[in-house]
C-alpha cells in the first residue's frame, strides 16, 4: 500500500525542446511510482503555443513512461483545442506509456497574467482509481477554491495532485494553502512548482510540497532546481479519515 512520489521542481525559460529535454533528464533521476512535473513545464507563459492531446509532449513522456515504468503527471501543456482553443491541462500517463487521464484547469488566473484572455476554462472536476490510490487534479491557482477539492475527495481523491508556476512574492499563500489543503480533504497533497524568472517582475517560488493527510509536510524543496521524494501510504489516507470523521458532517450551505 505504500509507494514512492517524486516532485521535479524545475524551471522552464528556454524554448519547447529545451524545456522538454530538461524536464526528461530530471525525470531520469527519479525511480518514483509517480513523478509530477510543475506547470506549463513544457511552455511556460507562451500562451501562444500549444499541441494536441495525444502530441509531441505526450509522445515523448509516454516512452519515458514506459522505459521507467513510472506514471508521469505531466504538470501542464497548453492543449489546443477544437475551434483555435487551448486549454491549461495536466496529463497523467501511466506505466505503459498510455493516456489515463487529463484535466484542464477550471479556475484561470486573471491578476497581472493573460492566462483568462488568452485560455479556455475546463468545466469537468477529475478523479482516476490507480494502483496508487484514487488521484485527483489540479492546477496552480485552482488551490485559491476550497470547493475544488471537495469535490475531488466527493469523487473519492486519496492523492491530489497541484502542479503551480507560483510567485514568490505569495510563497506564503503557497505553503499555507498545501497544508489547508491536505488538511481539508485528509489525503495526500502534491504541490509541484515551478522555479525561475519568467518575466522581468515575476520569480517562481519553487518551495513545492508533499503533505501528509493531518497536515504534516514530508517533504519540502527550497528555491532552486531540486528533486524531492516521500512516500504515501494509503492505509494512512483511511486511518485519518477513519479516526477523525469532520468529511462526514460535512453540510453544503444553501
Amino acid at each position: 500500500m505504500t509507494h514512492k512520489v517524486a516532485c521535479i521542481q524545475m524551471g522552464a525559460l528556454g524554448t519547447w525542446e529545451e524545456n522538454v529535454n530538461h524536464a526528461v533528464a530530471l525525470t531520469e533521476k527519479t525511480d518514483a511510482d509517480l513523478i509530477v512535473l510543475p506547470e506549463l513545464f513544457a511552455h511556460c507563459r507562451n500562451f501562444k503555443a500549444g499541441e494536441p492531446i495525444p502530441g509531441r509532449t505526450t509522445k515523448i513522456f509516454g516512452r519515458l513512461a514506459r522505459e521507467k515504468g513510472s506514471y508521469i503527471l505531466m504538470g501542464s501543456i497548453l492543449e489546443e483545442g477544437d475551434h483555435d482553443q487551448k486549454f491549461n491541462t495536466s496529463v497523467l500517463i501511466d506505466r505503459r506509456g498510455r493516456i489515463l487521464a487529463k484535466y484542464r484547469k477550471i479556475h484561470l488566473f486573471s491578476y497581472n497574467s493573460k492566462e483568462k484572455s488568452s485560455l479556455v476554462a475546463g468545466e469537468d472536476v477529475v478523479t482516476i482509481p490507480t494502483e496508487l490510490g484514487i488521484i485527483g487534479f489540479s492546477i496552480c491557482y485552482d488551490l485559491r477554491f476550497p470547493e475544488l477539492y471537495r469535490a475531488l475527495v466527493k469523487k473519492g481523491a486519496e492523492i491530489i495532485v497541484c502542479p503551480a508556476a507560483w510567485p514568490h512574492s505569495r510563497v506564503d499563500h503557497w505553503i499555507t494553502l498545501n497544508r489547508a489543503r491536505a488538511i481539508e480533504a485528509q489525503c495526500y497533497f502534491i504541490g509541484c512548482n515551478q522555479v525561475g524568472a519568467p518575466t522581468p517582475t515575476t520569480t517562481l517560488a519553487g518551495c513545492s510540497m508533499i503533505t501528509d493527510p493531518w497536515g504534516e509536510v514530508v517533504a519540502t524543496a527550497g528555491h532552486a532546481e531540486e528533486i524531492i521524494e516521500a512516500v504515501t501510504d494509503l492505509t494512512l489516507v483511511r486511518k485519518t479519515r477513519e479516526e477523525y470523521t469532520f468529511l462526514k458532517d460535512f453540510i453544503e450551505l444553501r
